[in-house]
């Protein structure tokens, strides 16, 4: 976890934040914040996204290495892993434009339920299937999307992720 390591102490730095300070606003113990910072943590996305929040950056920005060649390849395993209860997150690419920001995930979900809060204004989600099926949308709004499928999210609205979820 070398990018998460050298990230989060910079920017936690640049904000002017100690180690019991962002510990205390982000709800992570101090000791988890050490270890991370050490490069010796294994911290769930839970964790990572509540980082990223209380420190005002994307997830991207805690997990993306520094350092951008002009051709990038990201070979398949390669990548930051964060790995949770059920859904395993794999950085693929991260580049930011003029009018957009792109990030592509490969995301493992073997069981249960997973809600994501609304992302920013313009930015919006493509979801690909490439096994088994999901239950994704708006929570209460949820749909299937199967093998092969492409599920797109409404802007300015949370998800919700479930495998299984019924026989389509």
């Amino acid at each position: 976890m070398g990018p998460v390591a050298a990230n989060l102490r910079r920017i936690r730095t640049a904000r002017g934040l100690s180690l019991n300070e962002l510990a205390r606003q982000s709800s992570v113990a101090k000791a988890t914040l050490a270890q991370l910072e050490a490069g010796r943590g294994n911290p769930t996305v839970s964790t990572l996204m509540s980082l990223a929040t209380h420190l005002g950056v994307m997830l991207t920005d805690l997990i993306t290495p520094q350092a951008a060649a002009v051709v990038q390849v990201t070979r398949a395993g390669e990548g930051t892993v964060v790995r949770g209860d059920g859904l395993d997150v794999r950085l693929v690419h991260c580049s930011t434009g003029p009018d957009a920001m792109q990030e592509i995930y490969d995301m493992r979900m073997t069981r249960g339920q997973y809600d994501s809060p609304a992302h920013g204004t313009g930015v919006r989600e493509h979801l690909f299937v490439h096994r088994g099926h999901l239950e994704a949308g708006p929570a209460g709004e949820t749909g299937p999307v199967r093998r092969g499928d492409r599920g797109r999210s409404t802007p300015g609205r949370g998800r919700r992720w479930r495998v299984g979820g019924g026989r389509w």
